[in-house]
């Protein structure tokens, strides 16, 4: 796969994972309290969009191309082997670009206090799984639109 369809995988990855982390983050104006400061659903897409497309692009396509490259080597017996080896493997990749940033985060700060590292490392596997997922789906549809 190119390196131009992995980036439209990448943005479109980016775009459902914010739609979805700000769908989570949104407080509906009927439980807000008052004297509370709260974002609107506009504005926590931005930010997770802005926070979610650079790893995407910086982590998650090198990633994939590495995998890519490396796993096409290998002959699988059917395609549900395949894809178990590649979730697990995507499942890997999440963990590994949270684990770095994590580290960077630690040499720059000096400290990860603040943070939930069990939530980041979920929301690292459910953004590479995402990514994993809307690729297979983006194959398929070339496939489909080549006949």
């Amino acid at each position: 796969m190119t390196f131009l369809s992995k980036l439209i995988i990448a943005i479109l990855s980016a775009i459902i994972f914010s739609l979805t982390l700000a769908f989570y983050e949104y407080t509906p104006s009927a439980q807000q309290q008052a004297d509370v400061g709260y974002f609107p659903y506009d504005a926590l897409f931005v930010l997770c969009f802005l926070y979610s497309i650079p790893i995407y692009i910086i982590g998650g396509i090198p990633y994939s191309l590495y995998v890519d490259i490396y796993f096409e080597k290998i002959k699988f017996r059917n395609e549900v082997q395949k894809y178990i080896m590649y979730f697990l493997i995507y499942i890997a990749g999440g963990l590994l670009i949270v684990g770095i940033l994590l580290f960077i985060s630690v040499l720059i700060d000096g400290d990860v206090s603040g943070l939930l590292i069990s939530n980041v490392f979920i929301l690292g596997v459910c953004a590479s799984l995402l990514f994993f997922h809307i690729s297979l789906l983006f194959n398929k549809v070339l496939k489909i639109l080549a006949k």
